[in-house]
């Protein structure tokens, strides 16, 4: 009978001064050296006399769990893989050579074009041969299945409805001095102005000039 284990996550304890000295004073973060040369070990593989590359702040997004999972996929074809992701940014075709990929990966170019096909044949990428003017290659153009590799969008929490900034809907009072009062009387030099204007525009029926 077979059982399977589950282990239980917990949360690390680190938010406190001692927890965050307690991590740097450990024995496995003492050890990361990657810009360290060593001797070279003849029992230990090449690799670990290796100079690991300079941390420049570049970064790949979240990729799937069902890319890494994937058994028909070799591990160096998973990290080209990470690698094309991280440099098409937010998407579209990679123009590049193998050898640039080989440079990264330490691998030759034989190895790449391997790995390449590998990556072809499982759906996650495609790639054609780029030519200049006079016709000769000049490198490959890769086109990545973003949807077979990367995580596009989170769980988050859910977020509160955003509420109407609009302005409510009143009636606002008249800006007009509701104190002020017309004059009702009426004034005889304009109205004499305005009949002797009438007059000479023909408005008035009466021949007598108004004096």
């Amino acid at each position: 009978m077979t059982t399977t284990y589950i282990p239980t996550l917990r949360k690390p304890r680190l938010s406190s001064t001692y927890g965050l000295k307690l991590l740097a004073s450990a024995p496995f973060v003492k050890q990361y050296k990657p810009h360290f040369h060593s001797v070279i070990d003849p029992e230990k593989p090449l690799r670990k006399s290796m100079v690991a590359p300079t941390d420049n702040g570049t970064f790949v997004k979240a990729i799937k769990q069902s890319f890494i999972k994937n058994p028909r996929l070799s591990s160096t074809t998973r990290i080209m893989l990470t690698l094309l992701a991280g440099w098409a940014g937010k998407g579209g075709s990679i123009e590049t050579t193998t050898g640039i990929i080989g440079l990264h990966l330490s691998r030759n170019r034989r190895t790449i074009y391997r790995l390449l096909k590998d990556a072809e044949e499982e759906g996650y990428l495609y790639y054609t041969r780029t030519k200049d003017v006079i016709g000769r290659f000049t490198g490959i153009k890769i086109f990545l299945n973003f949807g077979a590799i990367r995580f596009n969008s989170f769980r988050g929490a859910k977020q509160k409805p955003v509420e109407n900034n609009a302005p409510r809907r009143e009636t606002f009072s008249s800006d007009t001095n509701s104190k002020y009062l017309y004059n009702k009387e009426e004034d005889q030099e304009i109205w004499e102005r305005l009949t002797k204007l009438a007059h000479t525009m023909g408005f008035l029926d009466e021949k007598k000039v108004p004096t």
